[in-house]
This record gives structure tokens, C-alpha cells and sequence, in this order.
């Protein structure tokens, strides 16, 4: 019986912290550079500092062994039965908190787990030391670290077998001698046109906006959500069909120089658009330049008849254009910049919906009207135009096109939670994104409190405080009240906002107390801003 119950209790706190810790690295993609950026952030910081089950637990089993050796005066098997059932009563109620974390369930992730398991039980049988459950217990981190170290190596090996059949698969569709659906056949001509999507931010509000506006007049398939990694995109064209495609739109993000060029050796991009580039993810490239060479080699990557759409009013965008070997557009709302495509007079319409003049080189001005709400959306329409000139759709399909677009979900959502209005912009995670989220929020009338919930925005490196305290500056120009649910920046934002008119600062690090607050605004008249990443019972509840 007690071995029984030893069993089970091992074999519970194992499943529990292992999933844990492999969740940790889920999230970073089990990458070594994300991860130990994340260790550089407070929330890294207290994951191990802070945690029982890393810092605290090492601790407490050292002192314990300590104490047997030097008095062989405790019996180790029921110390050992003893911790672990204070374990699961500590993990039973997490999990009916609902605050147990584990990972999305994967092959990758299922195997992690299972060999971590089976590593630690093998090495029970082998010994049958009570001494060395203890120590193993101390050291679980250690050994998930081990195992997806050795991953690396057959995970390089698998990534690249993906990549180099989903080449296989769109190379035969991009050389199939077939035009484009309407337009002339010629051997040149191919069947599938591929176009890349890159930069610091509004990559996924593009490929949404582009994707409704050309299927006027073609068959458009779009990589899903935010996949935008070669792995990702990889799996995504092996399981998707093709066969009556006219364009496929890809997304491509980066965390180091060469990643987008991997991208684009596997899906070999006819036109590509630079929305813009930032501090985002500056932790990893480490300064600017590297992002910049970066995100242009989706623009080096083009062939001598593709074309690169560029946003003209971002320096890091503009500066090399005149070096591509291919065709070049441009677009911005600066005039002096001489764009393409000006953008200008953009406003805010009926019911939030914003509308903008289009101004071409040749003189033709349109006037764009789009049911979404945030004027810096107009920036993001502007190179779905161009594209859209380019391959031949007629202006007014375009501007037809334009009025029905949507927002990307978790992206400046709109949500009518009684009196209250829910603004969801989680899905954004830079410093552009947030302030066009916080101009978002001013244009409501002060009839309506305004309440900022946020994290703040990660890997922005040295830049972070910086960032963080203009941030904060502006929120307290905005809104009424800044609620910061993860202590990482906590600090800074309040610094930035504090002694600012009256912003009322409060930090809530309980999801449950966070949803808690917000059901009690059902009934006042608020606007409440999501911005960035949320807890997960956030996500769950409905507005």
C-alpha cells in the first residue's frame, strides 16, 4: 500500500511540474534566445526566484538531505511522502483555480513529458535510493532543460525535412506554365503567385485586408491566425490544397537575420510588402540594423519581374530601396517622401469607421471609406491597394472591396458588454500598435471612464523602460484608470504615468480578481482597453 501511494503521488507531481516547465517553453517556442530573454523580464525572474517549484524546493531538499547526513536521524521514505502530498494538494487546487499550467498538447510537447517522466522513474528503479527521489525532485527543471537540448538536433533535422517538402510542393505549382485567373498566358506565366508579408507590425492585418480585397477577382488562400514561422508555414502547405489557387499570401516574422530568408527559399515570393519596422522583438536582433537587414530579405529574396511595396514613411523601410534589383513601390502619408500611393485627409466617419483620400503619382485620387475603427488603418490598406492595381482589379472592385474589410480577431475588436464597450487589442504586442490603440480610446467622449489593462510589451531590450515610460505618459493623458496585470513592467509604466493628472494605477497580478473587476463594469459606462497579451480567463469569458 504505501508503495502504492508513492506511486501515485510521484507520479502526479511529475505530470504536474513537467507540464509546467514544458508550457514555460512552449510559449517560447522552445527556443534558447527567447527563452533566456524571458529570464532576463521580472516575470523570468520570479519563475525561478520566486517558484516553489524551482528556487524554494532546491532549497528545502538540500537542507533536508543536509540534515539526514549529518544525523541519519529522519526516515527520508516518509519525508519524501510527506512533500509530494503537499504537492498534489498544491496542485489540486491550482487546478480547480484553474491556474494549473500545461502546454498545448503536441507530439513535441507529449514527448518532452513523456521522456522526462520515463528519464526520472527509470532512474528510481535503477536506484531505489530514497535520497534520490529527493534530489530528483530538486533538479526536474534541470532535466526538461537536458531534454530539449537534446531535441535540438532532431528538431533542426525535422524542420528541415518540412521545409524541404513544402519547397517541393509549391515549386511544381509556381512552374506550371499557367497564368493567373484573367490574365494573359505565356510561358513566363505561373500558376500560383506567391506574396510575402513582413515588418515589425500590421503583418497580419495586411494579409487580412489583401486577402478580402484580391478574392474580387482571385482564388486566395493566406497562411492562418499569426502563423508566420518556417516551421509553421511549412506544415501549413503540406496540408493545404492548392490546386485552384491563384495567390497565396504568406506571413513572415523573424526573431534573428536569416530566418525570413528561409522563408522565402521555401515559398519563393513574387511580391513583397514592408509594412514597417520598430523596436519590436529588439531584445533578439539586438539593434535596429539587425532588424532592418531582417525583414529586407524578403525584399532581396524577389526576382528582377517581382515587386517590393515599401512604407515610405519609416526610415528603416525606405533606406535601401533604391538597392532592390526588382520593381519598387511605395506608400505613406508623407508627402515629402514622394510615396506611390499618398494617403491623406484620414478621418474618422460614422459609427468609428475611418475614411482616407488616395492620392497616385499619376494624380488619381480615391476616396477609401472601410467599416474598421483606428485611423492608422489607413496605412494598412494602402499597400493592398497597390498589390491589388497591380494584378489588375479594377479601382472600383477595390474601393467595393475596402468597405466590407474586417479587423484580425483580437485586434481593436469592438465588444458591447452592457453599458460598457470592451476595445480587444491583445493580439497587438508593439509601441505603434499601442498608441494607435490609446488614440482609439481617446476619440470616446469623457461621458465614458477609460481603463487601460495591460502587461506591457516584451523583448523591446534596452529600450524597454524607455518605451514603457512614454507609454505610460500618454496613457495618463488618456484614460482614467491603468491596470498592469504582470509585474515585468510594472515599474516602468507607473513611473512614466505617475504625477500625470489623475490616472488611478493599480496592479492585478489574479486573473481572477482581474475578470472579477471587469463584470462589475457590466453596468457602468466605461471603455476598457485590452492591450497585449491576457490571462487566459480573459479569453474564455464572453463579452
Amino acid at each position: 500500500m504505501f508503495k502504492c501511494l508513492y506511486v501515485f503521488l510521484w507520479l502526479a507531481s511529475a505530470i504536474a511540474d513537467y507540464s509546467e516547465f514544458c508550457y514555460v517553453w512552449q510559449l517560447k517556442e522552445y527556443r534558447w534566445d527567447r527563452f533566456i530573454d524571458f529570464l532576463s523580464t521580472q516575470q523570468g525572474k520570479n519563475f525561478i526566484i520566486k517558484s516553489y517549484k524551482t528556487l524554494w524546493r532546491f532549497l528545502l531538499i538540500t537542507l533536508i538531505l543536509i540534515f539526514w547526513l549529518i544525523t541519519k536521524a529522519i526516515i527520508l521514505k516518509y519525508i519524501v511522502v510527506l512533500v509530494l502530498t503537499c504537492e498534489l494538494i498544491l496542485n489540486l487546487y491550482k487546478f480547480f483555480k484553474h491556474n494549473l499550467q500545461r502546454p498545448k498538447l503536441t507530439v513535441k510537447s507529449g514527448l518532452i513529458i513523456f521522456l522526462a517522466i520515463i528519464i526520472e522513474g527509470s532512474i528510481i528503479l535503477l536506484t531505489m535510493q530514497w535520497f534520490i527521489i529527493l534530489f530528483l525532485l530538486a533538479v526536474r527543471l534541470d532535466i526538461i532543460y537536458l531534454i530539449i537540448s537534446v531535441f535540438i538536433l532532431p528538431t533542426k533535422w525535422i524542420k528541415k525535412n518540412y521545409i524541404n517538402k513544402a519547397k517541393q510542393k509549391l515549386a511544381y505549382l509556381i512552374e506550371t506554365e499557367v497564368g493567373l485567373r484573367g490574365a494573359p498566358r505565356s510561358p513566363t506565366s505561373v500558376n500560383l503567385t506567391v506574396i510575402g508579408v513582413t515588418g515589425s507590425y500590421g503583418k497580419t492585418t495586411v494579409k487580412n485586408f489583401l486577402m478580402h480585397i484580391l478574392s474580387a477577382k482571385y482564388n486566395v488562400i493566406k497562411t492562418p491566425k499569426n502563423i508566420n514561422t518556417d516551421i509553421g508555414i511549412a506544415k501549413f502547405i503540406l496540408k493545404t490544397d492548392f490546386s485552384d489557387t491563384d495567390i497565396f499570401i504568406v506571413e513572415m516574422g523573424a526573431y534573428k537575420i536569416g530566418e525570413i530568408k528561409i522563408i522565402c527559399n521555401m515559398v519563393q515570393p513574387k511580391i513583397g510588402i514592408l509594412t514597417a519596422i520598430n523596436e519590436q522583438h529588439l531584445s533578439l536582433f539586438g539593434n535596429l540594423k539587425n532588424t532592418q537587414k531582417a525583414k529586407y530579405e524578403l525584399l532581396r529574396s524577389l526576382p528582377k519581374t517581382g515587386l517590393a511595396i515599401i512604407n515610405s514613411d519609416n526610415f528603416y523601410c525606405r533606406e535601401y530601396v533604391k538597392q532592390l534589383d526588382c520593381a519598387a513601390q511605395t506608400f505613406g502619408t508623407q508627402q515629402k517622401y514622394k510615396p506611390d500611393y499618398l494617403v491623406h485627409n484620414i478621418r474618422t466617419a460614422q459609427d468609428n469607421k475611418i475614411a482616407f483620400s488616395g492620392l497616385t503619382k499619376d494624380n488619381n485620387q480615391d476616396e477609401i471609406s472601410a467599416p474598421i475603427i483606428g485611423k492608422h488603418n489607413a496605412i494598412n490598406i494602402a499597400p493592398c491597394i497597390l498589390i491589388a492595381n497591380y494584378l489588375g482589379i479594377e479601382y472600383n472592385q477595390i474601393l467595393e472591396q475596402c468597405k466590407t474589410l474586417k479587423l484580425p480577431d483580437n485586434t481593436l475588436q469592438i465588444h458591447n458588454y452592457g453599458k460598457s464597450i470592451i476595445l480587444d487589442d491583445s493580439h497587438n504586442s508593439n509601441p505603434e500598435g499601442f498608441r494607435a490603440a490609446l488614440n482609439v480610446l481617446k476619440n470616446y467622449s469623457s461621458e465614458y471612464k477609460k481603463i487601460v489593462i495591460t502587461r506591457g510589451m516584451l523583448e523591446l531590450g534596452k529600450k524597454s523602460q524607455k518605451i514603457h515610460e512614454k507609454i505610460g505618459a500618454k496613457i495618463a493623458e488618456i484614460a482614467n484608470e491603468l491596470i498592469i496585470i504582470k509585474p515585468d513592467f510594472a515599474s516602468y509604466l507607473s513611473h512614466g504615468a505617475k504625477g500625470k493628472y489623475n490616472l488611478k494605477i493599480t496592479l492585478q497580478y489574479n486573473q481572477q480578481k482581474l475578470l472579477k473587476y471587469i463584470k462589475t463594469l457590466k453596468n457602468k459606462k466605461c471603455v476598457v482597453l485590452l492591450e497585449n497579451r491576457m490571462f487566459k480567463k480573459i479569453y474564455d469569458f464572453r463579452f
